[in-house]
């Protein structure tokens, strides 16, 4: 008795469709895209050696495009997982390293974890006897600002780097938002409860209890400020002062503010895939409130 054929194995199929991304006809070419992306990370090794090795460099150029919508797909999931659940339980050094990830796909988190932990660490025996919170955070400013030189790049403001905290952690440069999600994540670690403040035009973090309202500049050294003092800055800038501008905000609106940033840098750059992405990651953060979002 003759044993029926079996049909084409999944791989054939895989490489058929990887075949056809150098077809002719566009729609044969999106048709063969769409069905790999949706194929999802089970075809990530044949894309990566049809990038490395395929003759036709069309198949290349694509392979690599797929794989790229295939990886971004994949930060998305995670995104939207990460942050459909309220506000307080949103993880924000989690946000911020899956912001990290659109641009850095081969982004080592636990290094960047470790890298935090070891700052904190390194901090936490100058605290030991320090009691009173504007003194512990003097001890953090002079650690983060002189020891580890960490500071505000005021020559090249709207370089995208500045707002990408793995990268902020390698050169040790910031914008105000990014400086003061650095600042606060250290300090959580310490249990030092602070906030952030999202001033327009600038970022800021504060502590605040019942005697005490002290906002902390990170972008100028950890430069501390009183409640008249931000007033001022806000009307020296040009802002209208309303009171609700110096709350502190979530990590949902903070993640929405570095989302802001990064859109408009990649829309004066005309870099359309990280621009519709990140407007991708906007959209899902308010999926639930679009009333929010800008």
């Amino acid at each position: 008795m003759s044993q029926e054929a079996s049909g084409p194995s999944p791989d054939s199929n895989i490489l058929a469709l990887v075949e056809l991304l150098a077809d002719d006809h566009p729609e044969v070419v999106e048709t063969a895209r769409a069905k790999l992306v949706e194929m999802g990370t089970r075809v990530a090794q044949f894309l990566e050696q049809a990038m490395a090795s395929h003759p036709d460099s069309k198949v290349r150029v694509e392979a690599k495009g797929v794989l790229e919508r295939i990886r971004l797909d994949t930060v998305g999931h995670d995104w939207k997982m990460a942050t459909a659940v309220p506000d307080e339980q949103i993880d924000l050094e989690q946000g911020v390293f899956l912001v990290a990830r659109v641009r850095y796909s081969d982004l080592d988190l636990n290094q960047y974890h470790k890298q935090l932990d070891e700052l904190a660490e390194k901090v936490r025996p100058k605290l030991k006897d320090v009691e009173k919170t504007k003194e512990r955070l003097e001890v953090l400013n002079h650690f983060l600002f002189d020891d580890e030189r960490f500071r505000g790049n005021w020559d090249d403001y709207f370089d995208p780097q500045n707002s990408y905290l793995n990268r902020v952690l390698e050169r040790k440069l910031g914008i105000p938002i990014s400086l003061s999600v650095l600042y606060l994540l250290i300090s959580k670690r310490l249990k030092i409860p602070l906030k952030g403040v999202g001033i327009p035009g600038h970022f800021m973090v504060k502590y605040q209890d019942d005697h005490t309202e002290l906002y902390v500049d990170t972008f100028n050294g950890g430069r501390f400020l009183s409640r008249p003092e931000c007033v001022q800055f806000l009307v020296e800038a040009g802002y209208p002062y309303q009171s609700e501008f110096l709350d502190g905000v979530g990590p949902r609106e903070i993640l929405a503010r570095m989302l802001r940033n990064l859109i408009l840098i990649y829309v004066d750059r005309h870099e359309t895939t990280l621009e519709k992405t990140l407007s991708r990651f906007m959209d899902l953060l308010y999926a639930d409130r679009p009333g929010e979002r800008e």
